[in-house]
This record gives structure tokens, sequence and C-alpha cells, in this order.
């Protein structure tokens, strides 16, 4: 380094910066960029001259392993994506398509009604693939309103705001699905962060809402009673019966104890497994049969208290706790277990319940609403504070064989009244009454804020 010029240490990091910027002016970088230039308007005027009934899906959800919303999304998602006479374009974390996004969780649907839309940034161009993308990251917005969908579906509560000007310029209906109001009712168990978001974002989404989705008789009830939407805007489907359907029968896995009890969900404070967990430990006091109990599913939040009782029960050599478990282990997990416990304080659906219920495992369930809805009479059920009837109904289970049959076997047939194609399908029905009421709307035939 001493021996070269000074004029070189002092400005050879400038000249190689110039030197690098006038290199991408060479005209085979321009002719470049005018193609890519020229492809995206070609793209762009391809989107927008689309005759079938275009919807614009926020599909973040696949950026990380799939739970209860992604999930709903997916399945609903494949089960639309063979149809000829709908558009679904999906809009994700690779929206501007450079080197560095982070890769898919899982794997997007495939079929003739799915169009994922993607803005390529090649490293070819004039113009520095990072500089591109950040000038397509801030029009993102723009990008997602210029192709002129009919509908917007946000499938979890709100849309991002990237999707806002595609209502309020493109003209685009919004249809949102709210799974529960566990911030109404049970505040002090959501994260704060997610009570912020939803208290800045959903109230202007159910005034905007030409449908709102709920999963549930109750919920749509519940939202109602509330004055949040119009009666007439909300429409509950039900989900079908889980993404585990279709996987192959195989034995629990090697980790599973020979005899279990069988929690699934997200380990937080609604879901409430300290009723469950006392309702264990008072069983054991009173019987040397019990089997052991496994919890399913992700460490969640305001479970430090949770946590010591989780390990205290696995010093104890009566708990499992596997964390978050492959489709595969799940399906075989519910086809091996003795019942399925489920203590939840509240539910916009249950979906652990039907997945059990579609695989001919008893239940225990809460006394609510919402799960009599979704279980019937396939399932026992037990108020969600009280440990001492769990564990007299999860006793029930055990020492009567007679009636653990009859719920195995109705709970499949129960099940069955649940499908995600006719989910699909009347999410389809409402995405068109949607995109009719908001062009109907445009010519003068409703007003702003009517029911309709």
């Amino acid at each position: 380094m001493a021996d070269k010029p000074l004029w070189k240490r002092t400005l050879g990091p400038a000249y190689r910066r110039v030197r690098s910027k006038l290199l991408r002016l060479r005209p085979a970088h321009v002719a470049a960029f005018l193609r890519w230039l020229v492809a995206l308007v070609r793209a762009l005027r391809a989107r927008r001259a689309e005759t079938r009934l275009t919807v614009a899906v926020d599909v973040a959800a696949y950026w990380e392993p799939l739970t209860g919303v992604g999930w709903y999304l997916d399945r609903v998602l494949h089960h639309l994506a063979d149809r000829d006479d709908l558009r679904l374009r999906l809009y994700g974390e690779d929206l501007i398509d450079v080197a560095g996004v982070p890769p898919l969780a899982a794997p997007l649907p495939r079929g003739p009604a799915i169009e994922p839309v993607r803005y390529p940034v090649p490293d070819d161009l004039c113009m520095p693939p990072g500089l591109l993308s950040r000038i397509l990251r801030r029009l993102r917005p723009l990008l997602i309103a210029a192709d002129r969908n009919r509908v917007v579906f946000a499938p979890n509560f709100f849309p991002p705001r990237r999707f806002e000007p595609a209502v309020e310029i493109g003209g685009a209906a919004l249809v949102a699905t709210v799974h529960d109001l566990a911030f109404r009712h049970l505040s002090w168990t959501v994260g704060e962060e997610t009570l912020d978001l939803l208290a800045r974002h959903l109230p202007r989404t159910l005034r905007g809402a030409a449908r709102v989705i709920t999963p549930s008789e109750a919920v749509r009830r519940e939202m109602t009673a509330a004055g949040l939407a119009p009666a007439a805007r909300i429409r509950a489907i039900h989900h079908g019966p889980g993404q585990l359907a279709a996987v192959a029968e195989a034995p629990p896995p090697a980790w599973a104890p020979a005899r279990f009890a069988l929690f699934v969900g997200t380990l937080e404070p609604r879901k409430n497994v300290e009723t469950l967990l006392a309702a264990w430990r008072g069983l054991r006091r009173r019987r040397h049969d019990l089997p052991a109990l496994v919890l399913c599913g992700r460490t969640g939040w305001k479970d430090e208290a949770l946590r010591r009782e989780l390990e205290r029960g696995a010093r104890e050599g009566w708990l499992v706790q596997p964390g978050y478990v492959s489709n595969e282990e799940l399906a075989a997990l519910y086809r091996g277990a003795t019942l399925l416990g489920f203590p939840s304080l509240y539910e916009g659906f249950g979906l652990p319940v039907l997945e059990a219920l579609a695989a001919g495992t008893p239940v225990v369930a809460s006394d609510l609403p919402v799960l009599r809805e979704v279980a019937g009479d396939a399932a026992l059920y037990a108020p969600p504070h009280r440990p001492d009837l769990w564990a007299e109904a999860i006793g029930r289970l055990l020492d009567d064989p007679e009636l653990a049959g009859r719920l195995r076997a109705h709970g499949p047939r129960h099940a069955a009244r649940f499908t995600w194609q006719r989910s699909a399908a009347e999410h389809l029905e409402l995405f068109r009454e949607a995109a009719d009421r908001t062009r109907g709307r445009s010519r003068g035939i409703a007003r702003p804020g009517s029911p309709g």
C-alpha cells in the first residue's frame, strides 16, 4: 500500500465506484435494461387485460412454517387452484425477486388459477440491482394496484399496507377473514404487538371490507353483537379437517410413549394448558394406568409460569413436549392417541378438534359454543376453568371402552361434514359477491356503507 501513489490511495475507492457505474452504461447493459422494462410493461398489460375474476392474495404466511392461518390459506388456495374461471394472484416476500430474498418455508400451490406475481431484478442492467430493488420495493403498493385486481383477499384479519392502494385507488373489493375475537374477549392472552396491530388496522378494514369471513357461526354472532360490521357483510365459512387427510398412515414416531393422550396447539395463554396439566396431576394421584401426555406445538408468549410446570412434568416422566412436528408425525400421533384434550378458553374454530375427530380419536374439549358447533355430539365437554371436571371426563373415557369406541366410530362420520372443497367453493362465491357489489357501487347501484 505504501508503494502506491498518494492519489491512488485516496481516490482509489471513489474511482472504482465511478468506474463500476460507467461500465453499467455500456450499450449491452442499457439494452438489457430496456428489454427488462418492456417485459415488465407487457406483463402488467396482460394482467390488466385478464377477463377472469382476479383476486390478489397476501401469501406472506408461506415464508414461515405453516400454522393455523397459514394452513387455512394453503387449503383454500389448493382447492381453488385447478379452476379455469379464476385468477389467484399471489403477492409474497419475493414480489421483488432479487438475490437474497428469504426462501419459502412451504411450497406455493400450483394450478391453472394460480399466478405468483414477481418483478425480477437481473444483475446485468445499467442500474445496480440493489438500487433497482429498493426503488421497486417503494413502488410495491402502486405495482399491486396497477394490476387492477377485482378482489383483495386478506386471510389474516387485515391486509398489509402495500395492498391498500389496490382498494383505495384500484377499486378492488376487500375480503378479509377474521378468525376470532380473542383480542376483545381475552386481550390479556394476546401479544402486545398483535394487539397494537389489530387496534390500528382492523377497524379500518371492517369499515371498508365488502365481505368479512369468519370460520364459525359463533364468531359471526360475536361480531354482529359487537357491531363490528353489518350482519349482511359477514359470512361464516367452516374450515375443512386440516392438512393431514392425505398423509399416509404410519406408526407414531419412535420417541412417542406406548400410551399417550395428546394436545395440539401453540403453548400460549388462550390454550389454557394449565387446566389439562392440573387434571393430569389429579388423575395421577388416583390411578396408575394413566397414559402419558404429549404436547405438540410451538412455545408461544406469556408462558413463563407454564414453562415451569412443563419442566416439572417432564422431570416426573409423564409429560413429553416435542414442539413443532411434521405433518406425518402429527397425523400418526392423532391416530395413535388415546384421546385429545383441548382446554382452550376461547377459539374461533378449533381445528385440532376436527383433525382428531377425522382421525377417529376421542376428544375432550372446553364447553364453548364454537367447539360444540364444530364437534357436536362427537366429543365430551368440560368447563375450561374446572380441572376436576376435566379429570372426570378423561376418567370416563379411560374407564368406559364402549364410550370410547362409540366416539372413535362417530368422529370420522361427523368430521366428514367439513370439507375444504366446500369451504373453497364458498370462498369463491363470496369473492364473486364482493366483486359484483363493488362494481355495482361504482355504477351508483349501491352507496358506500350500505349493508348489501
